[in-house]
């Protein structure tokens, strides 16, 4: 049962620093205003924005609907893809490398809400952040997550829809809820045809 007492820390400022809010709240106001315009102009404006409020982001196409919070403590590198609709939160950290391709609705979280005393609001028990580190020539299909922490290998695949919670590989091809190794580049499809 949740005591009484808890409840006066139930507020957003309890995990998050005001002065973080507030800088998130600029970026998203002015981010807002390009964040649906289509490419190419709006990538180039996506990206104006995200150096406007500390992004170490090369140049790569950021397509419409992109969400980010934190950009401040997220990286990406030169001719990386990143499709419609991707969620980055970077609270505690992403760094995506070079030559990445990622399927459209995408959701990268690098933190999570701490959970483990059942007698104080989630919502007050803090968060935890862990980077996520995305390397060179990786390819990511749609609709996936990646939880945080992770480090997702040189030229891996992660197939559409599926779940990473764990590392991958260099050159692994993953897929599944949580992801699993299919197979690794290079390597022949097995005798059913299956990649």
């Amino acid at each position: 049962m949740i005591s009484k007492d808890a409840d006066r820390d139930s507020t957003l400022f309890s995990t998050v620093p005001v002065s973080a809010f507030i800088r998130q709240g600029l970026f998203h106001n002015l981010f807002g205003i390009v964040k649906f315009l289509p490419s190419p102009v709006g990538d180039f404006l996506r990206l104006a924005v995200l150096w406007l409020f500390g992004a170490d982001v090369k140049f790569s196409w950021l397509r419409d609907g992109l969400t980010v919070y934190y950009p401040w403590r997220l990286a990406i590198g030169k001719n990386c893809w990143i499709n419609e609709y991707c969620h980055f939160n970077a609270y505690g950290r992403i760094r995506i490398g070079n030559f990445v391709l990622m399927g459209h609705r995408t959701t990268i979280m690098s933190d999570d809400h701490v959970f483990d005393d059942p007698g104080i609001p989630i919502l007050t028990q803090g968060r935890v952040g862990k980077e996520v580190i995305i390397e060179d020539d990786v390819f990511i299909g749609s609709n996936v997550f990646i939880g945080k922490g992770v480090r997702v290998g040189r030229g891996a695949v992660i197939g559409s829809g599926s779940v990473v919670i764990k590392d991958v590989e260099p050159n692994a091809i993953v897929v599944g809820n949580p992801a699993r190794v299919l197979r690794y580049r290079g390597q022949p499809a097995d005798s059913h045809g299956h990649s």
